[in-house]
């Protein structure tokens, strides 16, 4: 099993409208190239953009076995060249950059939920060497006043909030309740470690799984998906005032399969696209919404993947290979 990256142009034409949501005639992508395989099951990839040769950047992606799972790290023509092992599930995973450990210095950190240890598990980013190193404190155990699978984390989206540099990680678990799924921990530095810090719960559901987040970090918002009912969004900042649901893409009668990944396109500090996965086995498709607004329905794409779970995009020119639109997804 492996991850597959493509690279396309995307085009956004007002001809496109709500009717080619049912349409079969898609456009259709496939993969530029595929990583290396991975040990048993992959899920959910990140990226993160080297911060001075774009070329160098990494992709960073979860093996979710149970006991024997890891984390891999790809170079942009898909070789591995790290594998971390014995995560216990690990499922979802996010990237931020510039964690502040003091005033002078920071740290970019890539976090994984291990779901079998009801916990998160910190890297940070060594630039140089492009290698992850663990910096997990011994504080990173989430949903702790709960038990079974609604304490078992699942998604994650990291949020930096721009006056104060605060990271933030959003959490999902296998299974919850109607209102408050979602748990939102501080990172907090720690002498050589990074701990968490409860913040609060949040967030809706209809009782079914939540597994895809992801955050707007400029625009404030976090966009989660309701698995077979459809994608929530929210102001991701504790402080607000606004902690009601903002506005909700309803799935249930317009889409064949599960609203599985979730990523954003930036064009812009305010503009872009998010980009939504149908979930099918044969071939699945890619929704895309305006970012700003109201979130209108443009267009879907039709791609060769089988049942994709996580998905990521970069607006980044990484390479030749790479020169427009980078998504990858497993």
């Amino acid at each position: 099993m492996f991850f597959l990256i493509i690279s396309f142009v995307l085009y956004v034409n007002a001809c496109f409208g709500h009717s080619l949501i049912n349409s079969q005639s898609f456009p259709f992508i496939k993969e530029t190239i595929a990583t290396q395989s991975v040990q048993t099951d992959p899920d959910d990839p990140a990226i993160w953009i080297h911060p001075n040769q774009v070329e160098l950047s990494l992709i960073i992606g979860t093996d979710k076995t149970a006991r024997i799972g890891g984390l891999y790290v790809f170079d942009l023509n898909g070789k591995i060249i790290q594998h971390i092992s014995n995560l216990d599930r690990p499922n979802n995973v996010d990237v931020e950059y510039g964690f502040k450990i003091n005033e002078t210095y920071s740290i970019d950190v890539v976090v994984v939920t291990e779901r079998k240890k009801q916990r998160l598990r910190i890297f940070s980013v060594n630039i140089r060497s492009r290698q992850l190193y663990e910096i997990t404190g011994s504080n990173t155990y989430v949903f702790i006043d709960s038990n079974g699978h609604e304490a078992a984390p699942m998604g994650i989206g990291l949020y930096k909030r721009a006056d104060d540099k605060k990271i933030y990680a959003i959490v999902s678990r296998k299974s919850g309740p109607r209102q408050d799924y979602l748990g939102q921990y501080e990172l907090i530095w720690n002498r050589d470690s990074i701990d968490l810090k409860f913040i609060r719960y949040f967030g809706n559901s209809q009782g079914s799984e939540i597994e895809s987040i992801v955050v707007d970090d400029q625009l404030g918002f976090i966009y989660y998906s309701d698995e077979g009912y459809g994608i929530r969004k929210y102001n991701v900042d504790p402080n607000t005032d606004q902690n009601e649901q903002i506005s909700f893409i309803n799935t249930t009668n317009i889409w064949q399969g599960d609203s599985e990944g979730l990523a954003l396109y930036t064009t812009s500090d305010k503009n872009g696209y998010l980009i939504i996965t149908d979930q099918l086995e044969h071939g699945t498709i890619f929704h895309i919404y305006e970012r700003q607004g109201t979130n209108s329905y443009i267009k879907s794409i039709k791609t060769r993947a089988v049942n994709t779970d996580g998905i990521e995009a970069t607006s980044n020119s990484l390479n030749a290979n790479f020169p427009h639109v980078f998504i990858m997804f497993n």
